[in-house]
């Protein structure tokens, strides 16, 4: 969460939901999702159960902004570093936000995917973290087609099959044994150099 504004700085409400959703993010961590309840973050909070229901209808709803709120330091690197790497091949730039996602992923596994699963109607590849790879991944994906960088792809399918590669590394990490470099080699090999124009040509 962010730590630019300090307590004094901020309605009373923002600092309640801060404590709510920092004392959820605490005992997912420590307990792991399926075993906290509201009565629990409520007590940690130090907030009245009445008053965490008003704000949350049930953990799933905690468990989304615990989400979005871990998410958007991804979301604001990956802004960064393309509005900074211009002069960077296309398909190098795919590759660094491919590792910064890999990177994040595997940092915040297995308790951050435990979460997201926990969230309101849970569809993985429609979630604001797949969203906001799957929209990055087609600009630039769409910019290397048409600067002749990769071979004339069907860009949205290829996107599609790109996160459904993405998806599920706590799975690929922690219960098939694949290392990260193993996990970013491949998808090297099938993603970038697999899409360079001149192989596919040739």
């Amino acid at each position: 969460m962010s730590k630019a504004l300090d307590a004094t700085q901020l309605s009373k409400d923002e600092v309640i939901r801060r404590r709510i959703l920092e004392s959820a993010r605490m005992l997912f961590i420590e307990q792991g999702v399926e075993n906290v309840n509201m009565h629990q973050i409520a007590k940690m909070a130090e907030v009245g159960q009445a008053s965490l229901y008003r704000r949350y209808t049930e953990k799933g709803d905690i468990c989304m902004e615990v989400v979005l709120e871990e998410c958007q330091p991804l979301f604001d690197e990956v802004k960064a570093y393309l509005d900074q790497s211009t002069d960077i091949p296309i398909l190098d730039r795919l590759y660094q936000v491919i590792i910064k996602f890999v990177t994040f992923t595997e940092a915040k596994v297995p308790w951050l995917c435990s979460v997201s699963r926990a969230t309101p109607g849970y569809r993985p590849l429609q979630s604001r973290l797949y969203q906001s790879m799957r929209n990055t991944c087609r600009e630039l994906l769409t910019e290397a087609v048409e600067q002749g960088e990769a071979a004339d792809i069907d860009v949205f399918y290829t996107v599609e099959v790109l996160l459904a590669a993405l998806h599920n590394i706590d799975f690929h990490i922690h219960d098939q044994g694949f290392s990260t470099k193993q996990i970013l080699l491949g998808l090297h090999r099938l993603f970038i150099e697999g899409l360079k124009k001149d192989i596919i040509d040739n």
